[in-house]
């Protein structure tokens, strides 16, 4: 049915629907309240979001007040004022993050209460068939504005994703320039919906995924707990995140989407630490050599830092960096040595080899670099070399 177009002509017995309008609208306080209170004991997101109370019951008392008197006055089209209020309504829901389904579901729950409270007020009446077609009309209306609200809801959400984009180029610009103001970099923030005072952790990875698969990588981040944005530049995708509670979920997630080896940064804090976390994050994902997996600055950062520290510090590890290219199976025995506590067996298990192979292995690297792995020296500056080669 197409409800612009319906018939406009008033009921047959406007003089019993006005009477029960005239009844309802001298009420309409109490009953804005009572609807506002069933919908958000029966609407879960009209409490998650945290919506003001005031505001949801001004709304429910302007619609209701509408409806009230579509049914006195037996017509089924929202007026041009009620249009655009409904319009404004739906985009001013999208925007506070409630779903169109909920946000139309509300009306009915709404106006329930209303068409129960007709029910008791019309309980000493004799008129009630008279006045059904002007409910069954009023029910008519009562579509036509949802639709304008769910109308409106769609244009919200297109407005409200494309200031998150903006937003969101504005943030990764930021962050690549130390030109930009931390003023700046603090409003982008509070843009994409992120305490700029907070704590974030970032994680970077190089640029495989299209547009689509980052949106659902997006979209299966937001499905936990934290806010999330994932930032899609030219070389690479930044994920800054906020609130998580583990960040072992936020890294399968990445690693689901199979883009190839993820950075992360450490937590830090206000909008200078999103710069630093980031710039922790590249470090980390430089040492990790293009190895699958996480590599997180947090464990790996003196191998970061020396690979950042190029040439300078280079040479003094060329002949371990040599000898780790040329012999990646005793780059493999140091690796697993340090990261199993300097424990021959455990690194041996960690390898599937004896023992003895293991020794072995780490015997002859001390013979090729003069870098013995069982002192903390020797060890160190070999698993620099190892991480770098």
């Amino acid at each position: 049915m197409d409800l612009a177009t319906t018939d406009q002509r008033p009921d047959a017995n406007p003089t019993a629907a006005a009477c029960v309008a005239a009844h309802l609208r001298a009420d309409l306080a109490r009953l804005a309240v009572r609807a506002a209170d069933e919908i958000q004991q029966q609407i879960d997101s009209f409490l998650s979001q945290d919506l003001p109370r005031a505001d949801l019951d001004a709304h429910v008392r302007f619609f209701l007040d509408a409806g009230i008197r579509a049914l006195g006055e037996g017509r089924t089209a929202a007026t041009d004022a009620e249009r655009e209020a409904a319009r404004a309504y739906g985009a001013r829901r999208a925007a506070d993050g409630v779903p169109a389904e909920d946000v139309m579901l509300s009306f009915y729950v709404a106006f329930r209460a209303v068409w129960e409270e007709i029910g008791g007020a019309l309980a000493q009446r004799d008129d009630l068939g008279d006045l059904l077609p002007a409910m069954e009309r009023t029910m008519l209306w009562v579509q036509y504005v949802t639709s304008e609200v769910g109308a409106g809801h769609r244009d919200g959400q297109a407005c409200a994703s494309m200031a998150r984009v903006v937003a969101g180029r504005r943030l990764a610009e930021a962050l690549d320039d130390p030109a930009v103001p931390e003023s700046e970099l603090h409003t982008a923030l509070e843009r994409l919906d992120f305490d700029p005072q907070g704590e974030f952790q970032l994680w970077v990875r190089r640029r495989q995924a299209d547009a689509t698969r980052l949106q659902a990588v997006q979209s299966r981040l937001e499905e936990g707990p934290g806010r999330f944005v994932v930032l899609d530049t030219p070389g690479e995708v930044v994920i800054v995140g906020q609130d998580w509670q583990s960040a072992d979920r936020v890294e399968a997630v990445l690693l689901a989407d199979g883009g190839g080896p993820v950075g992360a940064g450490l937590v830090r804090t206000g909008p200078a630490g999103v710069r630093g976390s980031i710039n922790d994050a590249r470090r980390a994902l430089c040492a990790g050599r293009g190895r699958p997996g996480v590599h997180r600055y947090a464990d790996i950062w003196p191998f970061a830092l020396v690979a950042d520290a190029g040439a300078g510090r280079v040479p003094l590890l060329e002949e371990a960096l040599e000898t780790a290219r040329c012999n990646p199976h005793l780059a493999e025995a140091v690796r697993e040595f340090a990261d199993h506590g300097f424990s021959v067996a455990a690194a041996a298990r960690a390898l599937n080899v004896h023992a003895n192979t293991l020794t072995y292995r780490l015997d002859r690297w001390h013979e090729l670099t003069g870098l013995d792995c069982r002192t903390y020296t020797g060890l160190f500056t070999s698993r620099a070399a190892v991480e770098l080669g």
